[in-house]
């Protein structure tokens, strides 16, 4: 983020929702370090996808603020990307939802990660 007061904010109100998360983030079957990341990711994802976020087919919001690698992907693979990657959906979940064989999301998903590869 190149805003640094506000990745600041983020950082602030990320650790300040671990304590509602304890009994997650304890749980002794998971890598706590693991548990940090995933609430890290959902802190960050409910900031960026919600409310003014764009639509995708199907009502499925993807990242509000676009950037240079969802830019460069197809619709239907920044959906894809998207919704497994920032929503937390599994293949499966999202091939229900799109009403498309699993095998088509996993290769649409693998030519997104493609895209970013090349990007950076």
């Amino acid at each position: 983020m190149k805003d640094h007061q506000k990745a600041e904010q983020h950082l602030v109100s990320i650790f300040n929702a671990i304590p509602q998360h304890l009994h997650e983030i304890n749980n002794t079957d998971t890598n706590i370090w693991c548990q940090l990341q995933r609430l890290a990711k959902k802190h960050l994802s409910d900031s960026f996808v919600v409310g003014g976020g764009s639509h995708l087919g199907n009502g499925i919001n993807t990242r509000q603020d676009k950037n240079k690698f969802l830019d460069r992907m197809t619709d239907e693979q920044q959906l894809i990307f998207s919704s497994i990657y920032y929503n937390h959906k599994t293949t499966l979940q999202l091939a229900k939802e799109l009403n498309k064989p699993e095998d088509l999301i996993r290769t649409t998903l693998k030519e997104a990660f493609a895209i970013i590869r090349k990007g950076l």
